[in-house]
C-alpha cells in the first residue's frame, strides 16, 4: 500500500499514520512518501515510486492529492480517496472521519468493492512525453503584450485562432478549469476529449471529440501545464501531441452514486 497526503497537513498526517497501522495489522507493506514519516511505513522519494510493487494507494487530502497521487503511478493501482473536511473532494470515495475510514479499509482487505477507470491524457513535444494528465492538458500564452495564434489539427482538419491559450480535458477533467471557461460537462465515463479555448479574439465554442490525436502549435512561445501541477516551456512551432494514455486512472467504489461531477459543482 502506499499512502500520499496532502502536503503540509496535520491532519492528512494523523490519518495517515491511523491507515498505515491498520494495514500493518492486516500484514500489508506500507510506504509512504517523503517527507511524511509514520509508524509502520516505509518513506520513499517521489521519483522510485513508479517502481514500487503496490496494489493499492490512499490519497488523504483533496483533488490535488488524487491528482498528483495518480500522476506518479505507472501501473494500473486502484486509489482509494479520503476527502478532507476543508476539500471538495470530488474524486474522494470516503471522508476523514475514523469511523468511515476504518469501514472502507474493512471493505478493502475484504474485497468488497469495485474499480472505476477513468481515462487519462497524455501529452508530447518533439517525441518526448510529459506526465499524464487525469484532469487537463493547459496550454497558455508565455508573454503578457501579445495574443498568439494557436494552430490546432484534429481529425483531418486544421483551425487558426488567435487567444490566449486553450486547454485540452478528459471528462474527469470537464468540471475542473475547462468548466470555468464555460466548457460543458462532460460525463466521466464517456470516452472523449474536449477543447475549451481561452480568451479566443474571434469566437471559437469548446469542442468534444471521440478519442483522438490533437496537434497544437503556436507562433509563440508558450507554457505547458499538466493538472494545474507540474509546469514545462514549449519554444515557439514545437507541435505539442495530446492523447489518449496508455493506462486510466483507477479508483475504489463501494457504492454507485450516479453523476459524480455534478455532486461537488
Amino acid at each position: 500500500m502506499l499512502i500520499t497526503t496532502r502536503y503540509g497537513s496535520a491532519r492528512a498526517s494523523e490519518l495517515a499514520s491511523y491507515v498505515a497501522g491498520m494495514a500493518h495489522a492486516r500484514g500489508c507493506s506500507v510506504y509512504t512518501v517523503n517527507p511524511l514519516a509514520v509508524e509502520h511505513a516505509r518513506g520513499v522519494d517521489e521519483d522510485v515510486i513508479r517502481d514500487l510493487d503496490v496494489d493499492v494507494a490512499v490519497a488523504i487530502g483533496g483533488d490535488g492529492t488524487v491528482l498528483r497521487t495518480a500522476r506518479w503511478l505507472s501501473r494500473r493501482v486502484p486509489i482509494l480517496a479520503i476527502r478532507l473536511p476543508t476539500s471538495k473532494g470530488m474524486l474522494a470515495e470516503v471522508t476523514a472521519e475514523r469511523e468511515d475510514i476504518e469501514h472502507a479499509i474493512q471493505r478493502l482487505f475484504s474485497n468488497s468493492f469495485y474499480v472505476e477507470s477513468r481515462m487519462r491524457i497524455i501529452a508530447s513535444v518533439d517525441g518526448r512525453e510529459m506526465q499524464p494528465a487525469l484532469n487537463e492538458v493547459f496550454i497558455v500564452r508565455g508573454g503578457l503584450t501579445r495574443t498568439p495564434t494557436y494552430r490546432i489539427r484534429m481529425m483531418g482538419t486544421e483551425l487558426a485562432y488567435r487567444m490566449d491559450g486553450l486547454i485540452v480535458s478528459t471528462p474527469t477533467g470537464s468540471t475542473g478549469h475547462s468548466l470555468s471557461l464555460g466548457g460543458a460537462i462532460v460525463y466521466e465515463g464517456l470516452e472523449a476529449m474536449m477543447i475549451t479555448p481561452i480568451a479566443p479574439i474571434n469566437r471559437l465554442p469548446s469542442i468534444v471529440l471521440p478519442i483522438t490525436d490533437v496537434g497544437i502549435s503556436s507562433n509563440m512561445d508558450v507554457r505547458l501545464v499538466i493538472d494545474g501541477q507540474v509546469v514545462h516551456e514549449v519554444k515557439q512551432d514545437q507541435v505539442i501531441s495530446v492523447g489518449r494514455y496508455r493506462h486510466d486512472a483507477l479508483f475504489i467504489r463501494f457504492e454507485p452514486r450516479g453523476l459524480r461531477q455534478l455532486a461537488g459543482v
